[in-house]
């Protein structure tokens, strides 16, 4: 029998190796698309990694040579300490997948870490991230560390036969041609494309009240609704979005509401507004054009617990404010020069029932705006929008307006106008990838936190971009940035404080110079090194000098006369 069974086996695999063989002789090639490799049938797919390590450092950046300068936040993870004022080398390390299943289906994942390091951090634990104990300004150790996470993700299905496509997750998106209204915030959008035209509808998940541990109408949803006509090079789009606000003015029962640092509200304020956006861009002979207006419209309510002394609750306001968005570039071949403008209008009187500040959230928030092709290239100037560089901090840090001043005081109200909170720092008019000052007067108007309330921003950049030799690109510009209505910094300031002051705040904020050298390698590697030297207006010296930086004792103005400087060496290979 063992005989028998021997026979039978050996006949088998002499049978299969038989039918094998044509098989093992004639192997399968790889099929590649692009950058993707068949993995299957019709399945194909390609790894995404990245390394982006920066050596950053800056001096003065609050244009207070006489006050100690300390760090946004403690956090090694504090992508504010990373882009702002802070000597250090961070990292941000990415890993990811990209898969397509024939021509309908696409899916998208990565993850990230993001992190300031050296010898020791580079060994670190969840729980050693920081020395411990408190530092000189009385802050904490982080207690937080969020390591390796989910950056983006998202599904992407085209209904084969349709112009219909649908897009779930968290890509990185914009919805106007100037990217006003752009993140990675997850959404569901569908999209329609048809020849030369297009239309998109998608619902954004901004704030979900869950991790308050609330439900129901606690949420902050916007939808957003676009369509274009592309004309190549000539594209024409309008865009509608509805912000819908309910979660900065959620019960969450934190004291001393509203944190312009987490960005919630008093408790009951609401938001209804639609801002509508038209732009045009396009290519006229050498001349590469973007042009958008915007208008803003809505309602607000303020809140209805915690209110200040003589705030009235619930009160309606009527949001109206408009914006235009400019640009234009000259292509001359090695040299191309290149002139910007935003304008945003301002709120003028924090006593009224009208929010006239232009912003595109009514909260507090950046965008992507560094990914727009047409001025995304100015991510290192911080005057302008601040893509890796964020806006330069308030004159002397405004400690003397960081205290438990009594209420009603220059010291208790300016803290609120500037946007700050007690033991932090912050960047002065605006956050980061923002092109509107969306961070000076939030609570302006009593009983109601947002941006919405705000001076106002004329700002533009001019400068060139030369292109001397393959792979060399060159950068300089000149950007100033000013407010339009200086009425609720000069109520929030309460005139009159320092007796040599004449009585108005200036418009002009700050000057900036700046530029890059970027050195691209191959398409995998680049080497860029960036400056800027920012020059203090008028206006940073105005507020510097009504600001308190003896808190303790006698009031003493701040010194805001300094020149503040920043440079930043960025390696970065992408797979």
């Amino acid at each position: 029998m063992k005989r028998i069974i021997q026979a039978c086996l050996a006949s088998i695999c002499i049978a299969m190796t038989i039918v094998s063989a044509p098989a093992q002789q004639a192997p399968q090639p790889v099929v590649r698309l692009t950058n993707f490799i068949e993995v299957g049938n019709d399945l194909f797919m390609h790894i995404i990694a990245s390394a982006d390590t920066r050596y950053k450092t800056v001096h003065n950046y609050d244009f207070d040579n006489s006050t100690r300068d300390r760090t946004p936040d403690r956090n090694p993870s504090s992508t504010g300490s990373q882009e702002g004022e802070t000597d250090l080398l961070y990292a941000e390390l990415r890993f990811g997948v990209e898969a397509r299943y024939q021509k309908n289906l696409m899916f998208y994942l990565l993850f990230e870490h993001q992190q300031i390091f050296d010898g020791q951090l580079i060994d670190d634990r969840s729980n050693a991230s920081n020395p411990g104990g408190t530092d000189v300004f009385g802050r904490a150790a982080s207690t937080e560390n969020p390591g390796f996470h989910v950056e983006r993700f998202w599904i992407d299905y085209k209904f084969a036969g349709t112009p219909l496509r649908l897009r779930v997750g968290a890509d990185r998106w914009a919805q106007d041609q100037a990217s006003l209204v752009s993140d990675d915030d997850p959404r569901l959008a569908l999209f329609f494309e048809s020849g030369n035209f297009g239309a998109m509808a998608a619902a954004v998940y901004e704030f979900e009240s869950q991790r308050l541990g609330l439900q129901n109408d606690n949420d902050f949803i916007y939808y957003t609704f676009s369509g274009w006509y592309d004309l190549k090079p000539h594209k024409f789009q309008l865009d509608v979005t509805y912000f819908r606000d309910r979660f900065t003015g959620a019960d969450t029962q934190v004291a001393g509401r509203p944190s312009t640092a987490s960005g919630f509200g008093f408790q009951g304020q609401k938001f209804d507004s639609v801002l509508l956006m038209a732009s045009w861009s396009g290519k006229v002979g050498p001349v590469r054009a973007l042009v958008q207006g915007n208008l803003l419209t809505g309602t607000a309510h303020g809140g209805v617990v915690g209110l200040p002394t003589g705030a009235v609750p619930d009160r309606k306001y009527d949001i109206f404010a408009g914006a235009v968005v400019a640009y234009a570039e000259v292509d001359l071949g090695m040299v191309r020069p290149f002139v910007g403008f935003v304008y945003g209008s301002g709120d003028g009187d924090p006593s009224d029932s009208k929010l006239h500040g232009f912003m595109t959230l009514p909260v507090r928030q950046g965008s992507e705006i560094k990914d727009n092709p047409f001025i995304g290239f100015l991510e290192n100037s911080a005057a302008f929008y601040g893509g890796v560089t964020r806006d330069y901090t308030c004159p002397a840090r405004a400690q003397g307006l960081r205290t438990s001043a009594p209420a009603g005081t220059p010291s208790a109200v300016g803290a609120a106008v500037l946007g700050g909170s007690p033991g932090l720092g912050f960047e002065c008019a605006h956050s980061g990838q923002q092109l509107f000052n969306d961070k000076l007067g939030n609570t302006s108007h009593p009983g109601i936190n947002t941006s919405y309330s705000n001076p106002g921003v004329i700002t533009f950049p001019i400068g060139v971009r030369v292109s001397p030799l393959k792979g060399h690109d060159i950068t300089l510009w000149y950007v100033n940035r000013q407010v339009v209505n200086s009425t609720l910094l000069e109520r929030a300031f309460i005139v009159g404080t320092d007796p040599g002051f004449n009585g108005r705040i200036r418009k002009s904020l700050y000057n900036e110079f700046g530029g890059f050298w970027r050195w691209t390698l191959n398409s995998y590697f680049d080497i860029s090194l960036a400056g800027n030297i920012a020059i203090p207006d008028g206006g940073y010296r105005d507020l510097g000098r009504l600001a308190d930086c003896n808190p303790s004792g006698p009031r003493q103005g701040c010194d805001a006369d300094n020149v503040a400087l920043s440079g930043e060496a960025r390696f970065r290979a992408r797979f």
